[in-house]
């Protein structure tokens, strides 16, 4: 199968995204998306409330050339303010394209201020073979912030029986909270790599995905978060999936390591929903988008 290499004029694409709480006339709190800029195919065109009687804001975030090509670099700045809460998810799958020699570039910075939540929800995101792919991630997150969200990367084409023999994938995930370094996650992987096929890396699977949630302040002691998790490996043995979940302090991560995309979404939003009744007695309320 000939690798799909795109040859084109680079996109520059910029979003830019502030999440706000706010009081209504009735009373009620909600949140509201107070700042929407874009520069290029980058953008979120409206925010939804689907969780009735409650004010989280949901936003979808499109990216209409579907994929990420050599040359092109994407930057993505979140910010939640204080007591917001804001969850963004994405259309449809991501791609990183096969590439001419560029890389492709993609920056993401999440900030979350006191008492707020943010869920960051994408779904997979495509490596093809030749890609040459520089991701970084950088979350910070205030003394009594709350996160959820995921990275569920899937190497080749599988429809395709493509596999990643050439090219390159960077990605740097780094979760701070109060100026202090939790989390300092790197897989810098070439084409036909050792890793992709040792049991001390993808063992030959072709899909890959890491969770991260940081509870709200007031559920971080933890005897309470070790009996949490304990609900959380029964989710996981009742689904069985290749999951797996720990705690690091008061973060907790889960991992995925199989060949199903679908199956790493959904076995990391099952986590999510239980979490979310856990930690703030709301219902699971999958994004909208996910079931068309």
């Amino acid at each position: 199968m000939t690798a799909q290499i795109l040859v084109h004029t680079a996109w520059q694409a910029r979003l830019e995204l502030g999440f706000a709480a706010q009081q209504t006339d009735n009373g009620e709190h909600r949140t509201i998306l107070k700042h929407r800029r874009h520069v290029g195919p980058l953008r979120v065109q409206k925010s939804f409330y689907p969780e009735q009687g409650r004010g989280e804001c949901h936003a979808i975030m499109l990216h209409p050339p579907a994929g990420i090509a050599g040359g092109d670099a994407l930057s993505i700045q979140v910010s939640v303010d204080a007591a917001a809460h804001g969850l963004i998810t994405t259309v449809g799958a991501g791609k990183w394209y096969g590439s001419d020699g560029r890389p492709a570039t993609q920056r993401i910075q999440l900030q979350v201020a006191e008492s707020a939540c943010l869920e960051w929800l994408p779904l997979e995101v495509m490596v093809f073979d030749h890609a040459q792919v520089s991701s970084q991630t950088q979350i910070e997150l205030a003394a009594s912030a709350s996160f959820i969200g995921w990275d569920v990367l899937v190497f080749g084409r599988q429809s395709r029986g493509e596999t990643f023999t050439q090219g390159r994938y960077h990605n740097h995930v780094q979760i701070h909270q109060a100026c202090r370094l939790l989390l300092d996650d790197r897989l810098d992987v070439s084409g036909s790599d050792r890793w992709l096929a040792s049991p001390l890396g993808m063992a030959g699977h072709a899909v890959t995905g890491a969770m991260w949630a940081m509870p709200p302040l007031a559920q971080r002691d933890t005897a309470l978060l070790d009996e949490q998790i304990l609900q959380v490996r029964e989710l996981i043995s009742r689904m069985q999936m290749p999951l797996y979940i720990t705690r690091l302090e008061h973060l907790l991560v889960a991992r995925y390591l199989g060949d199903d995309a679908r199956q790493a979404v959904d076995g990391f939003a099952g986590i999510r929903a239980k979490l979310r009744r856990l930690w703030f007695d709301l219902d699971e309320c999958y994004p909208r988008i996910w079931r068309t």
